[in-house]
């Protein structure tokens, strides 16, 4: 099979020659100081344009792809110089007008814009515009070419977060979420402004590449380590109807894509609720968080879902190379039937994870999933 037969069997459910295999997406990419270990580690020498700043993972290199036989590749939309603003005490304000700064475990936010601010403030707020902060003046070239040369499944690299997560950034995540049940007027203005930038970004993407690519990114986190962080209620009220729009938008645009979301830890009650609203592909499948066991999750979504990630960053990665040869193992013995399933680490690979471990985690793949 090519890379892209590969993939295009997994998303349909369908048996593969041996498990697809992805880096460097949403979620699953690695954090900056380990991505310059591992080039070192591969003998990569020759610098790479970093694709984004003020973020903690800001390299794609394809060299470290073809090392790993990774069988997807994606297309970015690139930021114009205009965002992020670097402001003279060295934070920095994105096109949203948020306002972060660079910490120790990643960057640290310093001013919610709309923290104080009333319904009539919503709407005249400055909200942000595609094309002053988004560039797709290649992204056609690069998708058409990739489509042509037919060996790679083709992603469109997500563009932005979501919904909920920008809503709580702009806002305060406490007041955001108390929003939700003292002033619902805020919280419905503030989701609708979001979504209108997210349609006319992916809409500006995706009239550029919809006909091409096989995949498109979307994230946007409902999950703690142990629990939900809204209720189901609050989800569908607020954000599900909303991600429907844009799930549905982004299937007209690119009608042979499959839409991914990435939304992190213990989400299991609301899978149900995000394939009715368009979803195809969920990352990161973190399954270390409660009520997230694979073998539960392929049982019971497996038929509906295409899982990506499963590889287990917080203890796995971070041990030797049995321990990531048995996390490899397990995930593919849980997940890896009949199609429905891209592996990929269950979040980005962090800095205390070492290139020998990265280089295990897809070496194990290939081995273990042709067996």
């Amino acid at each position: 099979m090519t890379s892209r037969e590969r993939v295009l069997c997994a998303l349909n459910h369908q048996p593969t020659d041996r498990v697809p295999m992805d880096l460097f997406g949403m979620a699953c990419s690695i954090v900056d100081p380990a991505y310059f270990r591992l080039r070192e580690y591969l003998g990569l020498t020759d610098d790479v344009e970093p694709f984004r700043k003020g973020a903690n993972c800001s390299y794609y290199d394809e060299r470290i792809l073809d090392a790993f036989e990774i069988d997807i590749r994606r297309v970015f939309a690139k930021f114009t110089d205009a965002f992020p603003k670097t402001l003279p005490d060295g934070s920095f304000m994105n096109e949203w007008g948020i306002v972060q700064k660079k910490g120790k475990f990643g960057v640290e936010f310093v001013k919610h814009p709309l923290q104080d601010a009333e319904l009539e403030d919503i709407e005249a707020y400055p909200w942000p515009k595609a094309k002053d902060f988004l560039d797709v003046s290649k992204m056609r070239e690069q998708a058409e070419k990739l489509h042509r040369e037919n060996q790679y499944a083709i992603a469109v690299r997500a563009p932005m977060n979501g919904i909920f997560e920008i809503g709580c950034w702009l806002r305060g995540m406490q007041e955001f979420m108390m929003d939700m049940y003292e002033e619902p007027e805020i919280t419905h203005a503030i989701c609708e402004k979001i979504l209108e930038v997210q349609l006319e970004v992916y809409g500006m993407i995706l009239d550029e590449v919809g006909e091409f690519v096989d995949i498109v990114e979307t994230g946007d986190d409902y999950g703690s380590q142990n629990a939900l962080l809204i209720s189901p209620n609050s989800l569908k009220e607020f954000i599900l109807p909303r991600r429907k729009r844009l799930n549905d938008m982004i299937h007209r645009k690119a009608p042979h894509a499959k839409v991914f979301l990435h939304c992190c830890g213990s989400i299991a009650p609301i899978i149900d609720d995000l394939v009715d609203c368009g979803v195809d592909i969920l990352n990161p499948v973190q399954t270390m968080a409660c009520n997230m066991d694979p073998y539960m999750l392929k049982e019971k979504f497996g038929d509906r879902i295409v899982f990506h990630g499963g590889v287990d960053t917080q203890k796995a990665l971070r041990g030797n190379a049995e321990d990531v040869a048995a996390e490899v193992s397990h995930m593919l013995d849980a997940l890896n039937h009949n199609g429905g399933y891209i592996l990929s680490s269950c979040n980005h690979i962090q800095s205390d994870v070492s290139p020998e471990n990265i280089c295990e985690l897809f070496k194990a793949a290939k081995e273990l999933s042709m067996k």
